[in-house]
């Protein structure tokens, strides 16, 4: 991969504007419970007309939680549009890393991946020696650790928009290395073929380590 052009884009201005805004929804947890709330009662109004207990609930009582539902929802855009004010005020970096592919369903093009952050985000050598020791493991594991990094790499597991998880230390010769599900379903032909190219290598913003976002404008000139 281009190291020198991801050391160039991890000071970009426009991308550390663009990848903060994506990457810090969920960096503060409180924002569930409003989403949740908000959604569980839009659900439950739906269902009511769905199942014509509009008369049963009444309708009052169906406008009380629509408004409920409107006031979560606007009580998540401020606490999201909160996290990433902070974060746009402390970041002046947004950390690059080599990612790499290491199974997942060709077809539907999702697959998981690794990346480590830190001074190591860059080092190909050490993605590809962790790599390797992943296919060893789930392809005949031996050692509970084996049997533990087989299960964390089960394709029918992947889950769209998942947090990254960490693999085991110890495992990863004391480095902390993620595991993440990553989609190239809206990628162009250009672009797969260009991850093909380069060892099925790709480059991954890590402003949020746990919610890495693929970075495609390393794919533009």
């Amino acid at each position: 991969m281009n190291i020198e052009k991801l050391k160039k884009l991890e000071t970009d201005s426009v991308i550390i504007n663009k990848y903060i805004g994506v990457s810090s929804f969920g960096h503060n947890r409180i924002i569930y419970l409003p989403l949740v709330i908000g959604i569980g009662l839009l659900m439950f109004v739906a269902m009511a007309f769905i199942s014509d207990l509009t008369d049963t609930v009444g309708m009052t009582m169906l406008i009380v939680l629509v408004a409920v539902a409107l006031l979560c929802f606007g009580l998540v855009k401020i606490i999201a549009d909160s996290t990433k004010k902070k974060l746009l005020a402390t970041t002046n970096i947004a950390p690059i890393s080599v990612a790499k592919i290491i199974v997942g369903n060709a077809t539907e093009r999702v697959f998981y991946c690794i990346y480590t952050t830190d001074e190591n985000r860059h080092d190909e050598n050490f993605i590809d020696r962790i790599a390797e020791k992943i296919d060893i493991a789930t392809e005949n594991p031996q050692t509970p650790m084996d049997k533990e990094i087989a299960i964390l790499f089960r394709p029918d597991f992947i889950k769209p928009n998942e947090f990254a998880k960490k693999l085991p230390l110890a495992f990863t010769e004391n480095i902390v290395v993620w595991r993440k599900q990553v989609s190239f379903v809206a990628s162009p032909k250009t672009v797969n073929e260009k991850i093909r190219e380069e060892g099925d290598k790709f480059p991954m913003v890590t402003i949020i380590p746990e919610n890495a976002r693929f970075l495609s404008d390393y794919y533009t000139d």
